[in-house]
């Protein structure tokens, strides 16, 4: 039976929250910190000092093997934030050695938190012990937030869905955005924003008449599947039931359609049917099936009063239809569809089930086209459109210092004896000549591996201080596994793998190994518990089911957080695995499509995940194709840490006056020097002139990107003013 501490129960707890409030930090003080004991102690969860920690993440301390699992009683295990106690229980894991704390609810968000224990133990030869740890870690901040600015992004408590928009503009670069609820939305607060978006929810007509108002005084809304009361305001008439998983067909001859694909592309969820009022501009049309149009808009843009005010609408919720095109057929949960008795990924896509016959969720005839990428880009495109003679809206770049496409290197070694450290010797035999490292010009990998690899403890050093990512593959012995019994798994290889390889630093990526995934996202909720936080286990595959058509399985380039069925956001980013070894197309054309796509005129962007398993030369006609083209090789860890800064990095105070734009930067350290920004280069007939950061001058260049022309700029922290002049253009082609 596990220990259960005395200092764990609820009455204890709530009796003495005064008290340790008072006392904690003299407690704390006795304690000792940092790696004391570090024979003893091997390792801590989350780790000290480490930032972005899930609110259910598991918090425990391991033991090595140097003790008696027998012989350990907890003597005390305190949690507090801001010197009050937290409740919570403890017990002692005697299989993996842990005491775990388990507190009472969810830790709060963004909050710094201090954890202690102290535990009478005895040694394998019997002699007591006394050991102690304290640490300190913190939670993640709400990920519907942004770091305000001139978005408002309009949301439901009842309707998560709404709040994932955050994760859409994020990943769009655009962190300059508050998220706020619908009934503490006013008149007057309203007018503090230039642009909203309102996610699909129910609306009063007294809200309907506030969003008039305000679009009457100038504002910009963007619907998404709107409530049936807002069809005046947009210039819309009812036109018949809704059609569900359609497709749509974007107008590409005119803004902000131009640069985005003119195939049809498929949405998900679905779309209200109406007719247009004169006035309103069709931007892209629902097509029943891939070929056959109906008459009614997806994506509409009606002006409205002297102000400039507009109002566009989305006959359908984008944000759902990402989160199914990326995540799959939330109907398919559970059910085993392409014949192999583990379920994948895959199966949440895989159409032809023999008895339950369906099209494919995501069309493989468009697989080519990331279609959930293209909607969000047309999104922002949208929006830019809208802000034209208006403050023009600044983002960030996707990937560092303007590459367009990204290899992220990541085998899984099976127990091989050096099939890693071969893979690692070739990628570092091809590093270019004085290649930095953290400007991600070497190239450098993921290996995950068993605890049976013959990488030793010390190779396994000396290749993470060189840069490359080792972690455990967690391995379910190829079975579909419960939840509960996928974490105690994950928590017990962890354990054994940390136990053998002590100094390498916490895993942050992980794809299963056979890549059982039999609910919506419960791989993914484990995986934040212990801080994995890069996911690569969507995985395109198997062979006879993409017939060598090298593409996006989810629809996306983008490293995105996962989302549950209620559309609530998990800390845990999806990157899908495009390029397998395995999947049977033909290598290394296949390779070079995608990455061609990405850099070509489609613009296909994106970071490609990869597998190889050390049976084959995968991973070097991998480096190969990308050696040629300048496209970065980098590890999984590389890719969170880059997305992560990025994502925290971000514009504020941003003002427009007499055709200059003025913002503060803030380039999170973990982008280096490698972040870039983007400005319209262009904006209601002026065009830009000059970049000053902290009044120096700043080198950009104009560059189109999905039809749209920005001025691509390097970001560092401080003030820049960005200034536009009318242009010769304009001067000459005044409709323009």
């Amino acid at each position: 039976m596990p220990a259960v501490s005395s200092w764990g129960g609820k009455k204890l707890a709530k009796g003495l929250v005064l008290i340790w409030a008072t006392i904690l930090g003299a407690i704390f003080a006795w304690f000792p910190s940092g790696d004391y004991a570090p024979a003893v102690v091997s390792w801590v969860a989350p780790s000290a000092d480490s930032t972005d920690v899930d609110p259910d993440a598991a918090i425990m301390v391991t033991f090595g093997d140097g003790i008696d699992p027998a012989r350990v009683r907890i003597n005390s295990f305190w949690l507090s934030a801001a010197d009050v106690a937290v409740e919570a229980s403890a017990i002692y894991d005697e299989q993996n050695r842990s005491v775990v704390l388990s507190p009472a609810v969810p830790l709060a968000i963004s909050t710094k938190y201090m954890a202690a224990i102290a535990v009478d133990a005895r040694d394998k030869s019997g002699n007591p012990l006394t050991l102690s740890r304290r640490w300190s870690f913190t939670t993640r901040r709400d990920l519907e937030q942004g770091f305000g600015g001139q978005i408002l992004i309009i949301t439901s408590a009842s309707q998560p869905f709404t709040k994932y928009y955050s994760e859409i503009l994020r990943a769009e670069g655009i962190g300059s955005f508050e998220s706020i609820e619908l009934s503490q939305i006013t008149d007057q607060l309203l007018d503090r924003f230039s642009l909203a978006i309102l996610g699909e929810m129910p609306l009063s007509e007294t809200q309907v008449g506030m969003f008039s108002r305000w679009v009457q005084r100038g504002g910009d809304l963007i619907s998404m599947r709107p409530d049936k009361k807002l069809v005046r305001l947009l210039g819309l008439e009812n036109g018949g039931a809704p059609v569900k998983d359609g497709y749509l067909l974007i107008d590409t001859a005119a803004d902000p359609g131009h640069g985005i694909t003119g195939e049809t592309i498929q949405y998900h969820g679905a779309a209200d049917l109406y007719t247009r009022k004169e006035g309103v501009t069709e931007i892209a049309r629902l097509y029943s099936d891939a070929s056959n149009a109906t008459l009614h808009p997806a994506v509409t843009l009606r002006e409205i009063g002297k102000a400039g005010g507009q109002a566009a609408a989305f006959s359908y919720d984008l944000a759902r239809s990402i989160v199914y095109t990326r995540q799959g057929n939330p109907g398919w949960v559970g059910d085993e569809r392409d014949g192999n008795p583990v379920i994948r990924p895959n199966d949440l896509f895989f159409g032809a089930k023999e008895g339950d016959e369906h099209p494919d969720w995501n069309d493989l005839e468009r697989i080519a086209i990331p279609v959930a990428d293209e909607q969000q880009r047309l999104l922002v495109n949208l929006m830019n459109l809208m802000l034209e003679g208006k403050a023009p809206l600044p983002r960030l770049w996707y990937f560092p210092k303007v590459h367009k496409a990204v290899l992220v290197m990541a085998g899984d070694n099976h127990g091989t004896q050096n099939g890693s450290q071969r893979s690692f010797d070739a990628l570092k035999d091809n590093d270019p000549a004085g290649c930095s490292l953290i400007d991600w010009e070497c190239y450098r990998a993921t290996s995950w591996i068993y605890t049976t690899s013959g990488l030793t403890a010390e190779d396994a050093r000396t290749y993470t201080a060189d840069g490359f990512d080792i972690g455990l593959h967690v391995n379910t012995g190829c079975k579909n596994v419960e939840p509960s019994v996928f974490s105690e798994i994950v928590a017990k290889q962890l354990h054994d793998f940390r136990t053998k390889y002590r100094d390498l630093p916490a895993q942050t990526g992980s794809r299963t190994h056979c890549l059982p995934w039999s609910e919506w996202a419960s791989t993914a909720k484990v995986e934040a518990r212990y801080g994995i936080r890069m996911d690569l286990n969507y995985y395109y595959w198997p062979p006879e089911w993409i017939k060598d058509r090298p593409g996006f399985m989810t629809g996306s380039g983008l490293p995105m957080r996962f989302a549950d069925l209620d559309g609530t956001m998990i800390d845990v980013y999806q990157l899908p695995t495009h390029l397998v070894n395995e999947s049977g197309m033909g290598f290394p054309s296949a390779i070079e499509a995608q990455l061609d796509r990405a850099l070509g005129p489609e613009g296909y962007y994106g970071a490609f995940g990869t597998h190889y398993d050390f049976t084959d030369d995968f991973d070097r006609q991998l480096t190969a194709a990308a050696k040629a083209r300048g496209v970065p090789l980098v590890s999984a860890r590389q890719l969170l840490d880059w997305t992560d800064g990025r994502n925290n990095s971000h514009f504020a105070h941003i003002a427009w006056s007499d055709s200059i734009l003025t913002f503060d930067a803030f380039a999170d350290p973990r982008t280096g020097k490698m972040l870039r920004g983007m400005v319209p280069a262009r904006s209601g007939g002026i065009e830009i002139s000059g970049i000053t950061r902290d009044r120096m001058p700043v080198d950009y260049k104009t560059e189109t990107i999905k039809g749209a022309v920005y001025a691509m700029f390097p970001v560092e922290s401080g003030t820049y003013q960005v200034s536009y002049d009318r242009s010769q253009t304009a001067d000459a082609n005044p409709d323009k």
